[in-house]
């Protein structure tokens, strides 16, 4: 009942009710609407019409803060990546590896509940500068983040000080970035966990010869 109120009234009243919200507050407000449609009905079937009606805000507003509706999904993004930040800021060096598999586990558990729209996202990623080069800021947290974990797994004797953790981060991180581009490419059809599992691994355990038990 209160949307179709609001649906009714012209846009310049609903800049006067708006006038006095905190920016900040607004931007939210229309983000939150935006990526509430873009989960219910799918991304390319939202049009900015729709975004401003739920938000109860007039187009001026909108455009104010999202120059297209396109730019609405880097808040999409950057709360997606601020979540996997806490996941891996969660990861335990004291056992590495275990640590590692539980991660990508937790990840796939937190993209696939986003649905469709987070295969919108892995594909606009390409198309939209502005969230290619999100992504790329993003990929380069991920090897700092990855290295300062191997760096406490160091402190903790879990990993062998020999190991460069610079090394070992942008391992890692390309392990992660290309095998989840991958994996949202091909519409998560497999299982992101069960396939990052004997990759990593083939890297904890190494590639050099070993000599055979007789």
């Amino acid at each position: 009942m209160v949307m179709t109120v609001v649906k009714s009234l012209p846009s310049f009243a609903r800049s006067r009710r708006n006038r006095g919200t905190p920016r900040e507050e607004l931007r939210q407000r229309i983000a939150h609407a935006a990526l509430t449609l873009f989960h219910e009905a799918g991304y390319d079937r939202v049009s900015v019409d729709r975004i401003v009606a739920r938000a109860a805000v007039s187009k001026g507003a909108f455009f104010n803060f999202f120059p297209t509706k396109a730019d609405v999904l880097l808040v999409y993004f950057d709360e997606i990546d601020r979540r996997l930040v806490a996941l891996r800021a969660r990861l335990d060096p004291r056992q590495p590896q275990l640590a590692l598999e539980k991660f990508f586990a937790k990840a796939e558990t937190l993209l696939r509940s986003e649905g469709p729209l987070i295969e919108t996202l892995a594909r606009a990623i390409w198309s939209i500068p502005a969230l290619l080069e999100a992504d790329r800021a993003s990929a380069l947290r991920d090897r700092l983040g990855f290295k300062a974990f191997f760096e406490r797994a160091q402190d903790k004797g879990t990993i062998d000080r020999k190991v460069n953790p610079d090394v070992a981060g942008d391992a890692i991180g390309d392990l992660w970035t290309g095998s989840v581009l991958l994996w949202l490419g091909l519409g998560r059809t497999e299982s992101l966990a069960k396939t990052m599992r004997p990759k990593l691994r083939l890297l904890f355990d190494g590639l050099g010869p070993r000599k055979e038990k007789r």
